[in-house]
C-alpha cells in the first residue's frame, strides 16, 4: 500500500469523524459482494467512508484526487445478484450513500418527490403514509434498495411510473473535481421548475449518470402516482408451453393503446415455485440434470399457477377500470383455457390492507397462488416487500448466492419464443433449471433468468460464472445484450457493444477522462476506465 492510501485514512475521518469510516477486517467483511464465495478475498476496500452530506462527498472526492486514491460509490448497496456494495477493483475506498437518508421534499400537487441516494423504497412508502400524502411511489419487486440507486441503474417498478430513468426529474451531482452539478432546469438558481420538467437548456445531462462512473448523485427528484379511484390487481394463466407467444402478442397490443397501464411481468412455473412454493426442489424432483416437463406440468398443478402466469394492473376511476378489464378478458380470451382474474381495491384502502407482508415464506405448494397474488397486488400500488428473498431458500444450500443474466428483446411473440428456448436449451445442456421472468414493456422486454449456487462452494460459484459468460456469448450469438450486469463481466458485456469498432465505449471514456483524467471515481464500472 502507497504511503498516500495510509494518509487517505485520517483524512476521511477529519471529513466524516472516526465512527463513519470502516477500516478493520472485520468491518470490511460486511462491505463484500454478498454472493461471491465466501472464502475470497477479491475487491477488498482500502476502507468504507459513510458520509451525510453532499458537502462530505465534495470533501472526500478531493481528498481522493490528492491522495490519488480511488473511490468506489453506492447508494445503499443492495444490488445483489450484481455485485452489492462491492467494487470492481480491489484497494478501493467504499463510498456508502446510506446515511444520505432524507426526503428533503413532498410535492403533492405536482406529485414528485425529492430524495437522497439512502432513501430506500420502504422509507419512501413510510414516509409518504405518515405525511398523509395521497401519491404512491413506484417500486421493485425488492423493497429494501435506494429510490435513487435502483434508478441509475435502469430499474423498473410496477404502478405507472414504473420506467425508473425516465419518472426521474432533476439530479444534484458531485463531479470528480468536487464541484457540483445540477441538472435539467435545477442547473438555474432558484428555477421553479427543477422536479416539473425533464429537460433544460441544452444537451441533456441526466442520462451520463444513470450507469456510469461520471460523478456521483446526491440528490435527485422523482416523480409519484397519485392515488386512483380504484385499482385492480390482475392476471393471466396459460396452460401451455406453447402459448407464451400468444400471451406476449396481446400484451403488446393492450400495452400500445394504454389499456394496460403498469409493466406486466411473465414468471414460468419454477420462477413461481421457487419463490412461493413453501418447499425445496427435492420436493419436485430428485433425479439428474434439468427437471422435466412432466415435472413442470405437475408444479404447475399442485401450484395452480399455469406454465406462464402473468401479473398487470389497471388503475383509475371505477367505470374506467371495470371496462378495461372486460377488454383485457376478451383479449387474453383467445388463447385457449386462458383464466382471467381481477381483484379490486379502493385506492385509499390499498396500503392498510397490503402494508403488511404477512404471508412470507408459504408453508405448502397450495398456499403458492394465494402467497403470489398478495405479492403482486402490493408492489403493483406502490407497497415494499421482501417476499421474494424467499426463494434463495429453494436449493439445499448453506447460504444460498444467485447472477442474474438479463437479456432485452423487442415485445412480439416470435421474439419471446426465440428467448426463451435460447435459454431453455442453455439450461438444459448445463443440467439447471430455468426460473425466469419476462418484464414487459410496449416495445422491449427483460427476459431475467437466474443462475443459483451454494456460496460455500467454490467451485460452485466458480461454475455459475462460467455459466454466466456462456449465456452473454450465446445471447450475442442471437442478437441479444443485457441491460445490466454484475461487476465480473462488465467489461465483456460493454464490450458486445460493437457498431463502429466500439464507437461508443470510446465515447464514454473521452467523457471519462475530461470530467475525471485521474481515474477517481468508481473505476471499471460498466467497462468505463
Amino acid at each position: 500500500m502507497s504511503p498516500n492510501r495510509h494518509a487517505f485514512i485520517p483524512a476521511l475521518a477529519e471529513i466524516v469523524g472516526i465512527d463513519n469510516v470502516e477500516s478493520s477486517e472485520k468491518e470490511l467483511e460486511d462491505w463484500r459482494d454478498p454472493y461471491d464465495y465466501r472464502g475470497t478475498h477479491r475487491r477488498k476496500p482500502l476502507a468504507v467512508v459513510s458520509p451525510a452530506s453532499t458537502e462530505e462527498v465534495q470533501a472526500i472526492v478531493r481528498a481522493a484526487g490528492v491522495h490519488k486514491v480511488p473511490l468506489w460509490s453506492f447508494s445503499t448497496g443492495r444490488n445483489y445478484g450484481y455485485g452489492g456494495p462491492a467494487s470492481a477493483t480491489a484497494h478501493a475506498v467504499l463510498v456508502s450513500l446510506r446515511r444520505m437518508n432524507r426526503i428533503l421534499e413532498v410535492n403533492e400537487e405536482s406529485a414528485y418527490a425529492v430524495v437522497e441516494p439512502g432513501v430506500r423504497f420502504f422509507d419512501l412508502y413510510e414516509a409518504l403514509g405518515e405525511r398523509g400524502h395521497t401519491l404512491w411511489p413506484s417500486i421493485p419487486d425488492l423493497g429494501w434498495g435506494s429510490v435513487v440507486g435502483n434508478t441509475l441503474e435502469h430499474g423498473v417498478g410496477f404502478t405507472p411510473l414504473g420506467d425508473h430513468p425516465m419518472r426521474q426529474c432533476g439530479m444534484e451531482v458531485v463531479l470528480a473535481d468536487g464541484t457540483v452539478l445540477r441538472t435539467g432546469m435545477g442547473a438555474m438558481e432558484g428555477n421553479r421548475a427543477s422536479y416539473h420538467a425533464k429537460r433544460g437548456f441544452g444537451p441533456s445531462a441526466d442520462g451520463l449518470f444513470m450507469q456510469s462512473n461520471f460523478g456521483i448523485v446526491t440528490k435527485m427528484g422523482v416523480w409519484l402516482t397519485p392515488r386512483p379511484e380504484v385499482f385492480m390487481s390482475c392476471d393471466v394463466r396459460i396452460e401451455r408451453e406453447e402459448d407464451l407467444p400468444a400471451l406476449v402478442d396481446l400484451t403488446r397490443k393492450l400495452l400500445l393503446d394504454s389499456t394496460l397501464q403498469n409493466s406486466p411481468i411473465i414468471y414460468n412455473t419454477l420462477r413461481i415455485a421457487r419463490a412461493f412454493g413453501g418447499v425445496g426442489r427435492e420436493y419436485w424432483y430428485t433425479g439428474e440434470g434439468s427437471i422435466p416437463d412432466e415435472g413442470l406440468d405437475e408444479m404447475a398443478s399442485q401450484l395452480d399457477c399455469g406454465r406462464w402466469f402473468m401479473r398487470f394492473a389497471l388503475y383509475g376511476r371505477r367505470e374506467v377500470v371495470n371496462a378495461n378489464f372486460g377488454v383485457c378478458e376478451r383479449t387474453f380470451g383467445e388463447i385457449p383455457d386462458a383464466r382471467v382474474e381481477g381483484r379490486l381495491f379502493d385506492g385509499a384502502s390499498v396500503p392498510t390492507e397490503l402494508g403488511e407482508d404477512t404471508l412470507g415464506s408459504t408453508q405448502k405448494p397450495s398456499d403458492a397462488l394465494k402467497a403470489l397474488r398478495h405479492q403482486c397486488a402490493a408492489v403493483q400500488a406502490g407497497v415494499p416487500s421482501l417476499t421474494l428473498l424467499e426463494n434463495v431458500r429453494w436449493e439445499d444450500a448453506s447460504v444460498a448466492g444467485h447472477l442474474d443474466y438479463s437479456p432485452v428483446a423487442p415485445t412480439t411473440g416470435p421474439e419471446a419464443e426465440r428467448v426463451v428456448t435460447m435459454l431453455q436449451r442453455c439450461y438444459l445442456e448445463a443440467g439447471m433449471d430455468l426460473s425466469a421472468s419476462l418484464m414487459i414493456s410496449a416495445r422491449s422486454f427483460t427476459t431475467i433468468s437466474m443462475l443459483w449456487y451454494d456460496t460455500e462452494d467454490a467451485e460452485a460459484v466458480a461454475a455459475a460464472k462460467t455459466f454466466l459468460r456462456t449465456l452473454i456469448k450465446t445471447g450475442a450469438e442471437h442478437g441479444y445484450a443485457p441491460y445490466r450486469s454484475h461487476l465480473d463481466v462488465m467489461d465483456e458485456v460493454a464490450h458486445l457493444f460493437d457498431f463502429g469498432h466500439h464507437a461508443l465505449s470510446r465515447f464514454n471514456n473521452r467523457i471519462k477522462y475530461a470530467l475525471d483524467p485521474a481515474g477517481i471515481l468508481s473505476p471499471g464500472k460498466q467497462g468505463i476506465l
